[in-house]
């Protein structure tokens, strides 16, 4: 997406609720998802994104693989449709009408569980269009804006689920929680106290896509966002390191930074915020999925890729040298390629299996190149293997520095330099004041000459003439200097001037700025 596509474009949201479920110690479990994607925001200066319905439409097979019902706001677009008839079939639009719509069928959901004294667990899930405007993120819908508080108050208070967890991919999603501008510079908080507090819930978790340039990405290659990709690439079994048949928060948050690793250009690198409940470290439990899966060997190495009959990247993933994994097989009509993008070749794995392991198939050539240009910076994705180490060297965040950050204020400028420059702005106004009325003077004086007057009172004339414009043109330049001098201490950085590069496929730009 570009995030562009930066906090922060397509709306996402998933939330599913299933059946009960197999959970923690056989404990009967509902799970609710809500997907949402939207391409086109009620932002208009906001350039369309082309596959938020594509990632709804994937997250919503995601969850309703695991046996979860799954709401769906989205607008799917004929080829959304074609390559997702179910999803689209059951699609609603994502507006504020079917917002709430949704909103009162999921709070009778979880009260029916509730009745049932049947745990509760639900996913908001949400790939688009992020936004901020003086200082406040929200995501958008076609028709409307879900800030930070909103989100608390109908996520987390209205449904009342037992524990929520939201995966939000969009320009500006930090803005959800973190007020840091781009490049880290900070800024002023501004109605976030709700969001504070949800932060503080022990039940909520939260996955949010960062970046220092604000942007979410999107790649023709994936079709889809970034790292909505990813994200799913992960929860299929990718992220499981130690297949228990549970992706933890550390486990997809450290795949996702090792599936960016490589990207050099971070206007192009996806970083994730991770935040897990209080009282668990699950995102996700797919042990129902892996029943029907497909294993890889150790020996079995590289980067590896699932993609349909109809060329959709459904996987992304890179196991090292003696690293197992299992995944869950994509919810799709007949069979699917494996590609080892690292030795180029590739698996046709049938669809009739449950269980399928890479070692009984038999290895054939590629049947085309990947898609995407080779020198594109999205194609180091994926590219360093993702292990157990990885996951054990990532560390979260500490949720006091993140209060800390979210009511960070900028940085006050020294008082000797304010009332410098407000004096240098006084000194400058009133020289331009005083040089006006000395001119207006020598005008005046010029004017009072008549034809009778002699040489001597025409030389004196002018002499008095002379003094005023010299005296003037002195004025206006203590003016001019103490004019600049005002701005120079008001509006210079605080810190050194910043370079920066920007390259894109087929552009350029040098810049250069500071924190005034």
């Amino acid at each position: 997406m570009s995030l562009a596509r930066a906090w922060v474009s397509t709306v996402m949201v998933s939330l599913c609720l299933s059946a009960p479920a197999r959970a923690e110690e056989g404990e009967a479990t509902a799970t609710f998802a809500l997907v949402v994607g939207v391409n086109r925001s009620v932002d208009e200066e906001l350039k369309p994104l082309r596959y938020a319905d594509d990632d709804a439409a994937r997250f919503f097979d995601l969850f309703r693989s695991l046996g979860a019902r799954t709401y769906l706001l989205t607008r799917p677009d004929e080829n959304t449709g074609r390559l997702h008839p179910q999803a689209a079939a059951e699609a609603k639009l994502p507006n504020m009408p079917a917002w709430e719509e949704v909103l009162v069928r999921l709070s009778d959901d979880m009260e029916q569980a509730r009745a049932r004294e049947v745990k509760t667990v639900f996913y908001f899930v949400y790939a688009g269009h992020g936004n901020e405007k003086g200082g406040r993120g929200y995501i958008t819908l076609e028709d409307g804006r879900l800030t930070g508080g909103r989100i608390a108050k109908d996520i987390v208070e209205r449904v009342g689920a037992g524990e929520v967890h939201l995966i939000v991919d969009a320009c500006h999603s930090y803005l959800l929680v973190d007020t840091r501008g781009p490049g880290g510079r900070r800024r002023p908080l501004h109605d976030f106290s709700k969001i504070e507090n949800l932060i503080r819930h022990d039940h909520v978790g939260l996955l949010l896509s960062t970046s220092s340039a604000a942007e979410s990405h999107e790649w023709e290659a994936f079709q889809a966002g970034v790292f909505s990709h990813e994200v799913r690439s992960g929860l299929y079994g990718a992220a499981d390191v130690d297949r228990d048949g549970r992706v933890s928060y550390r486990e997809i948050a450290a795949f996702v930074e090792r599936a960016n690793a490589a990207v050099i250009n971070e206007r192009f690198r996806p970083q994730v915020f991770a935040r897990p409940p209080r009282h668990s470290q699950v995102l996700l439990d797919i042990r129902q999925g892996l029943e029907r899966r497909l294993e890889l060997e150790g020996a079995e190495h590289g980067h590896h890729f699932i993609e349909n009959t109809q060329g959709i990247r459904l996987v992304d993933f890179h196991n090292p040298s003696g690293q197992p994994v299992r995944l869950m097989r994509p919810a799709v009509y007949g069979p699917v390629y494996l590609r080892n993008a690292t030795e180029q070749n590739e698996y046709l794995v049938p669809a009739d299996t449950s269980v399928i392991r890479v070692s009984e198939l038999q290895a054939q050539s590629p049947r085309a190149d990947p898609r995407g240009a080779a020198q594109h910076a999205f194609e180091q994705l994926f590219s360093r293997p993702f292990g157990p180490g990885e996951v054990e060297r990532f560390e979260f965040p500490s949720l006091d520095d993140l209060l800390q950050v979210s009511v960070d204020q900028p940085r006050e400028m020294p008082a000797w330099r304010r009332y410098a420059g407000l004096g240098a702005l006084s000194t400058g106004a009133l020289a331009a004041l005083w040089g006006v009325t000395v001119t207006r003077s020598a005008v005046t004086i010029r004017n009072q000459s008549h034809p009778g007057e002699s040489q001597q009172e025409v030389a004196g004339r002018n002499r008095l003439i002379d003094d005023r414009n010299i005296t003037a043109a002195t004025l206006y330049a203590i003016a001019g200097c103490s004019l600049a001098a005002g701005l120079l201490l008001l509006l210079w950085p605080d810190g050194a001037p910043e370079p920066g590069l920007l390259v894109s496929e087929d552009e350029a730009f040098f810049t250069i700025g500071g924190e005034f």
